[in-house]
């Protein structure tokens, strides 16, 4: 990436951290309500690390405290630090919001964690949103339901239950994608699913990943089930080629 005329390299490692303007309320029955604030009040940051010898992190350093304000940055073809489906194009102005401290970690070696934040307004790449190419890393997952009851006892050991009959779910699993089904995946997360119901998502055959069967465990069934996702995030690439994302899905009821 280009800062100011100052080329710098992100030589170790960088996570999007990208933050939906959605608050998260779970209601009395279970179900789940999010105060959307719009896509245009979202956050894109990114958390990076850079590992080098004392004096290129010292350059680094330098760089940092010459811009200290907003500053003009550009990326090169694979440097989508704010998330895969950012159009990277042109340059963006960018704030650092979290300065670390340079350490020593092995002969040699030093490196310098930090934090940038997207002050410009983004512009995406065209691309189709959709979750169709879910495929989880691992056969892996958390599946959670719970028993909403509450059950009070007089002195004489009668018990008074309250039962919503309707026991709160939520479904935890880590995908990883290629760079195009990253891309698509985040534009439904970001524009499509918000805080919005995705209708009958766990029906016994949709959607395809691992053909999962009772997503919020046996006692609840195999679907249909309409659900929302309640939190994801992009873990970034474990490699070259691919994205890792972890996503949570909420029974709706």
């Amino acid at each position: 990436m280009v800062w100011e005329s100052q080329t710098i390299y992100a030589n170790w490692g960088y996570r999007p951290i990208t933050k939906p303007a959605i608050k998260w309320h779970q209601v009395s029955n279970g179900d789940w309500r999010g105060s959307d604030r719009g896509a245009g009040e979202d956050t894109f940051e990114a958390q990076m690390l850079f590992r080098d010898d004392l004096t290129e992190l010292t350059v680094l350093e330098s760089v940092l405290d010459s811009n200290r304000g907003k500053f003009s940055a550009t990326f090169s073809t694979g440097e989508e630090i704010f998330g895969a489906d950012l159009d990277y194009t042109s340059a963006y102005d960018v704030t650092v919001i979290n300065y670390g401290k340079i350490r020593k970690v092995a002969y040699k070696v030093y490196e310098m964690p930090l934090t940038l934040r997207l002050v410009d307004d983004p512009t995406f790449v065209s691309t189709a949103a959709s979750l169709a190419t879910l495929r989880k890393s691992s056969h892996a997952d958390t599946r959670e339901s719970e028993f909403d009851l509450t059950k009070y006892f007089t002195y004489d050991r009668f018990d008074i239950v309250t039962d919503h009959q309707s026991d709160p779910g939520t479904y935890t699993a880590e995908f990883t994608q290629t760079q195009s089904e990253a891309e698509a995946i985040r534009r439904y997360l970001l524009t499509t699913a918000r805080a919005n119901t995705i209708s009958n998502f766990f029906d016994g055959a949709s959607p395809p990943f691992d053909n999962i069967q009772y997503p919020f465990g046996t006692r609840e069934g195999n679907g249909q089930f309409d659900v929302k996702i309640i939190d994801w995030r992009d873990l970034g690439r474990p490699n070259l080629c691919d994205w890792k994302f972890s996503i949570t899905f909420a029974r709706e009821f």
